[in-house]
C-alpha cells in the first residue's frame, strides 16, 4: 500500500517539475516502457538538475581497452599528487553515462581534493550482465597502471559509484578479492543496489521518490536473463559467502529509498566480518539525492558531509574516523 512520507518543500518542489515535465511528455506506464525511451526520458528529467560549477577542474577524455571503454578523468588544477577514486554512474545499467556523471564527478574531484576516474560502460539490454561489470574490471586495472599520468597516486585508490554504479564497484572488489587480491583501499557506495530481490521493508513501503519496487524489477528484467544469475554475487554482492578482508566501506543511505535497507544489510554484514565500515544515513532524502546539489538544501549538506568524509580518509589512507571508539554510525 503506499503511503505519504514527510520530505522536505524544495525537494518536494523539484520532484514535483520533473513529474509534471513527464506528463507532458507522455511517459508511457512502466509495462511498455523500453530501453529507448527509458534513456529519452532519463535524459529530459537530467535537464531539471543544476550543473555543479567545473572551475579548476581540468578533464581529459580517453578510451581504455580493445572495447573503447569511454573514460573521463577529473583532475584538480596543481602539481600535487592526489588520492584517486575510480567512480561508476548509475541509472538502473539501462541508462546513464559519462556525461550524466559529469556534475557529480566534477563535485567530488573539487571537495574531496581527489583525482576522479568517471568508467563508461555497456548498457543493458544489449549488453546484459556481466558485460558492464567486465568494463570495470579493464577500466580498472587500466586505471592502477596509468594514474600517475595524471598525478595520481596508485596506492591511495578508492573505488564506488551511485546506485547500479555502487552495484558494479562492490561486485568488481568481490571479483577482484577472488582474482587474489584488491588493490584498492575503499569501497564507496552511494545508494547501493545490492541484491537481486524485493522484500525488505524498504521495497514494501511504497516509496515513489525517483525510484520505486516497480522500476527495480524493470531495471532487474534488462540487466540480467533470470533469477539465478540475479542471485550471482557478482550481480548481487550481499549473496557473497564471505566479504572477510574486502576493503573499508563508505556507505550513503536514503531514508525513502527502496534500496535502504540492502544498504543497512551490506554494513551489518561487513562489520560482522571484520570490515571497517563508516555508514551515513540520511532521514529526509530520497534515491538520486547526489544529483540535486544547489537545488535541495539537504542534498547540499549530505553531499558536503560525504564529499569530506571521503576527501578525510583518502588523506588518512583510509584509515576510518573513531568516535566515541565506534567506528561504525547507525544513525536511523
Amino acid at each position: 500500500m503506499k503511503r505519504n512520507h514527510p520530505i522536505d518543500q524544495d525537494l518536494s518542489d523539484l520532484l514535483g517539475r520533473i513529474s509534471e515535465k513527464m506528463v507532458e511528455l507522455k511517459h508511457p506506464p512502466l509495462e511498455k516502457l523500453t530501453p529507448e525511451q527509458s534513456r529519452f526520458f532519463y535524459k529530459e528529467a537530467r535537464t531539471f538538475f543544476k550543473p555543479f560549477e567545473s572551475e579548476g577542474i581540468q578533464t581529459h577524455n580517453v578510451y581504455v581497452g580493445e572495447g573503447n571503454i569511454p573514460v573521463r578523468i577529473y583532475q584538480p588544477e596543481g602539481t600535487e599528487e592526489l588520492p584517486v577514486f575510480l567512480f561508476m554512474h548509475g541509472g538502473g545499467w539501462v541508462f546513464g553515462d559519462l556525461d550524466s556523471a559529469d556534475s557529480l564527478c566534477t563535485y567530488f574531484a573539487k571537495n574531496a581534493e581527489c583525482l576522479v576516474i568517471s568508467a563508461g560502460y555497456r548498457l543493458a539490454p544489449e549488453h546484459p550482465f556481466p558485460a558492464a561489470l567486465q568494463d570495470v574490471m579493464v577500466v580498472a586495472q587500466w586505471a592502477l597502471q596509468n594514474v600517475r599520468h595524471w598525478n595520481g597516486k596508485p596506492d591511495q585508490m578508492a573505488i564506488g559509484g551511485e546506485s547500479s554504479g555502487a552495484n558494479l564497484a562492490a561486485a568488481a572488489v568481490l571479483w577482484m578479492k577472488e582474482l587474489g587480491s584488491c588493490p584498492f583501499h575503499l569501497q564507496f557506495l552511494i545508494t547501493p543496489v545490492l541484491r537481486h530481490q524485493f522484500e525488505t521493508d524498504s521495497y514494501q513501503s511504497g516509496y515513489a521518490f525517483n525510484l520505486t519496487k516497480e522500476k527495480m524489477e524493470w531495471f532487474w528484467n534488462h540487466y540480467v536473463t533470470d533469477a539465478r544469475q540475479g542471485s550471482h554475487p557478482f550481480a548481487s554482492p550481499l549473496n557473497a559467502k564471505s566479504h572477510k578482508d574486502v576493503p573499508p566501506l563508505l556507505l550513503a543511505t536514503a531514508e525513502y529509498d527502496p534500496l535502504r535497507d540492502e544498504g543497512f544489510q551490506y554494513a551489518e554484514k561487513l562489520k560482522k566480518e571484520g570490515v571497517h565500515v563508516k555508514h551515513l544515513h540520511y532521514r529526509q532524502l530520497v534515491h538520486s539525492f547526489p544529483n540535486m546539489i544547489g537545488q535541495v538544501k539537504s542534498a547540499d549538506s549530505a553531499m558536503m558531509e560525504l564529499a569530506g568524509t571521503l576527501k578525510t580518509m583518502l588523506r588518512e589512507r583510509f584509515l576510518f574516523l573513531i568516535e566515541n571508539e565506534n567506528y561504525y554510525q547507525k544513525e536511523r
